[in-house]
């Protein structure tokens, strides 16, 4: 794993960077949020993310090439508090894609009911700590081991500069589940509530 490189983005991104970062999210993170926004909405959420301090964004760069991207907050909250200003942008986005699980989804979250089910030491635990919120490997890349040293070098990164106890991701895949619980020592903790269907919450102590 010499061949990897991890890369903060702290100033802007390239036209390259955005190319890459654009078609990685529409292939493998199409569910998400990000992934139904237009190039220029999508530009504007990337400027506002850069410039936050709570929320980071990494590239994955294995032989000097992107083939992989990682986005984390310092807490789950900054996801929506950082980016107030295209609140009615990115819910106008939305309703003209007809993407109306996705604004139910974010209902749930706005509003604290997706963890109900869960104990209120759980939803502080969540509530406070380091949150993996998206991360992609190119498909050609995937199950060659980059994404778990990925990983491993951003946690390793991040606690240089920050304290963080945990660090908590969600995930609606087995596969998925499998990587983080074999590959990278995270264990469950409990469920999110989503249309359709829940996400599995898992962590780990850093």
């Amino acid at each position: 794993m010499e061949s990897i490189n991890i890369r903060e983005i702290k100033t802007s991104l390239s036209s390259v960077d955005f190319i890459f970062l654009n078609d990685i999210l529409k292939k493998e993170n199409s569910e998400s949020i990000l992934a139904s926004l237009n190039k220029d909405l999508l530009i504007k959420y990337f400027e506002l993310l850069i410039k936050s301090k709570n929320i980071f964004l990494f590239f994955c760069e294995f032989k000097k090439e992107n083939v992989g991207y990682a986005i984390l907050s310092s807490k789950p909250a900054f996801l929506i508090d950082e980016f107030k200003s295209l609140k009615f942008l990115i819910l106008k986005e939305l309703v003209f894609r007809l993407k109306f699980k996705t604004l139910a989804n974010i209902f749930l979250s706005l509003f604290k009911i997706d963890l109900i089910f869960l104990s209120k030491t759980k939803q502080n635990m969540i509530n406070n700590n380091l949150n993996l919120s998206l991360l992609a490997i190119k498909k050609n890349f995937q199950s060659k081991g980059i994404g778990k040293e990925f990983i491993f070098q951003i946690i390793d990164n991040l606690k240089k500069e920050k304290y963080f106890n945990k660090i908590t991701v969600e995930t609606h895949n087995i596969d998925t589940n499998r990587f983080y619980v074999n590959k990278l020592n995270f264990f469950y903790i409990g469920k999110k509530i989503r249309l359709f269907k829940n996400l599995d919450i898992f962590q780990k102590n850093l």
